[in-house]
């Protein structure tokens, strides 16, 4: 399987999605006997938590920056500056 990678963030998101499968492996392992499932599990529900939340930043991040860039977009077509203030309607 080939996965394209489009951009920074999706290269972070990757290499954080191998990290977080390896440290849950980790954790299996290194758990005593009898106590492998609960280590699974407790490790997935952790990293799976630090993965999505960089998901969510990532997303947010790159959507705060598109907004930003269309806004100085649509000031600059309506010849304003990006710091002036806006009129008031």
């Amino acid at each position: 399987m080939q996965i394209e990678v489009r951009n920074e963030q999706e290269r972070l998101i990757a290499e954080q999605a191998i990290l977080a499968y390896r440290e849950v492996q980790a954790a299996g392992e290194a758990a005593p006997h009898g106590q492998g499932m609960a280590a699974l599990e407790g490790a997935t529900v952790e990293t799976g938590r630090r993965q999505m939340r960089l998901v969510l930043e990532q997303a947010l991040g790159s959507r705060c920056e598109g907004q930003k860039k269309g806004l100085a977009a649509q000031t600059a077509a309506n010849g304003q500056r990006s710091n002036e203030p806006r009129p008031r309607r």
